[in-house]
């Protein structure tokens, strides 16, 4: 029964990888982002001067700019990630981060600030380029002066996330949880909101006139007196608030969630995504931008969301190229992008099985393997189907065009001879991740606990480590956590 079991959930494990389930690695500084354009990293701040000058922020120091038309990416000399942006013009703007990263934008370059802290930023708002304030973990509050930044007393040891004022003197921060501070441009202190709910973004009109959001679709007002929670209508989170008026106002959230406000009730709008979204803002009611997770902008022009991202937000799981400008990326949902060595092009393969690896022995014979046990193969003239008789592919390498290995799970491998696709014995029944060779006599295999496979030409035998010397390595499932111990019948 356990057997089964463990058969089961490689199955499931593997269909989630493919998926696109598994975590996202962390790029070097000497990476630079390709596909989707101009970036597909999370985005979690926007801010403009103007509806044809927005600037948006996020994680490995992403700054996008739109000038209008589209949106091209900024250096920003950091790879820290982003996550709050404001300026007084579109040549004075201020973007924050994790461990008290401060950048200034002074209309030709952005350079670094020394904030004095290593506390991570949230959230920044100004009054004017030597009036502003940015907000962090551990109740941290900072102030520019326009030469220098201080640290300011919050009263307040808890996390803020979010800050907006109506002038230096009437200013609003909020965080966890349930968090709301004011600063009457003396000091600091604490008020009553009326909810225990972590707060993530706070925007008003005036200063009687002011909307808090948070977790659990919580939603509070401020009306210059007292705070009062708000029907939202969801339990999804809401990340920020932005508004042109009082009686027009846009929060943004979990799963694509935008409500909008019309002075009397907050009500759902179709936004064409389920993707985060982490930031909102507008130059007027009907040209508002929305950004997040993926890279994801969306915008309103006062009748409709539209997306506006280039390119492909599909994960990319196998990638291999003839040569630097002949390039085959594929992955989920059958997606396949090529690189001509200056643009990536989706390809249209009609298919939606996802696609694990791929290789060549030239850019006109193309194999990629897909999670159906099918092998997807191009010719120069177009991508058909080829049969192997087997399931769950993850990988695939070959010596020449008629030397072809792929394998998968339960141990499978399939070898193309140049005609047709037949099995090989492994002598194992564990999932195999990935295969190379030097050589059609020297091909290697690997998968969980330490499994490693040799085939010499003749055939495959256990190499290495096929004892446990990895013992009790499983793929990581959607939470990250090991769903069972695979590859030894331990559940």
């Amino acid at each position: 029964m356990c057997k089964l079991a463990g058969v089961v959930q490689r199955r499931i494990l593997l269909l989630l990888l493919l998926l696109g389930f598994a975590p996202t690695a962390v790029r070097a500084a000497d990476w630079t982002w390709q596909n989707p354009l101009p970036q597909g990293g999370s985005l979690r701040g926007v801010w403009g001067s103007s509806g044809s000058d927005v600037f948006a922020v996020g994680s490995f120091g992403t700054i996008l700019r739109y000038n209008g038309s589209s949106w091209s990416t900024m250096s920003s000399g950091t790879t820290n990630g982003l996550g709050g942006v404001w300026g007084s013009s579109g040549t004075d703007v201020f973007a924050v981060g994790s461990s008290g990263t401060i950048l200034h934008f002074d209309g030709i370059s952005w350079s670094a600030m020394s904030g004095g802290t290593t506390n991570g930023l949230g959230g920044v708002w100004g009054s004017s380029a030597s009036d502003v304030f940015a907000v962090g973990t551990g109740g941290t509050i900072l102030h520019y002066d326009g030469s220098s930044w201080s640290a300011m007393s919050s009263g307040t040891a808890t996390s803020l996330s979010g800050v907006w004022g109506n002038s230096g003197s009437d200013i609003f921060a909020v965080g966890t949880p349930g968090t709301i501070v004011h600063y009457d441009g003396s000091s600091w202190s604490a008020m009553s909101g009326g909810s225990t709910a972590d707060l993530y973004g706070v925007w008003g009109s005036s200063g009687s006139d002011v909307f808090a959001v948070g977790a659990s679709g919580t939603i509070l007002h401020y009306d210059g007196s007292s705070w009062s929670l708000m029907s939202s209508g969801t339990n999804r989170t809401l990340y920020s608030v932005w508004g042109s008026s009082g009686s027009d106002v846009f929060a943004v959230g979990f799963d694509g969630m935008i409500l909008h406000y019309d002075g009397t009730q907050w009500a759902v709008m179709s936004t064409g995504t389920t993707r985060y979204l982490w930031s909102v803002w507008g130059s007027s009611g009907s040209d508002v931008f929305a950004v997040g997770r993926d890279g994801k902008i969306l915008h309103y022009d006062g009748t409709s969301w539209s997306a506006m991202s280039s390119g492909s937000t599909s994960d990319l799981r196998g990638v291999w190229g003839s040569s630097g400008s002949d390039v085959f990326a594929v992955g989920i949902f059958g997606k396949i992008v090529h690189y001509n060595g200056g643009i990536w092009t989706a390809i249209n393969t009609d298919s939606s099985s996802a696609l694990g690896g791929v290789w060549g022995s030239s850019g006109s014979n193309v194999f990629a393997v897909s999670s159906s046990g099918w092998i997807r193969h191009y010719d120069s003239s177009g991508w058909s189907w080829m049969a192997t008789g087997s399931d769950l592919l993850s990988g695939v390498w070959g010596s020449s065009g008629s030397d072809v290995f792929a394998v998968g799970i339960d141990g499978q491998i399939v070898h193309y001879d140049g005609s047709s696709w037949s099995a090989m014995s492994s002598g194992t029944s564990v999932w195999l991740h990935g295969v190379w060779g030097s050589s059609g006599s020297d091909v290697f295999a690997v998968g969980p606990d330490g499994t490693i496979l040799h085939y010499s030409g003749n055939r495959f035998f256990a190499s290495g480590f096929e004892s446990g010397g990895l013992d009790g390595w499983s793929p990581p499932t959607p939470q990250g956590r090991d769903a069972c111990r695979i590859g030894r019948n331990r559940c």
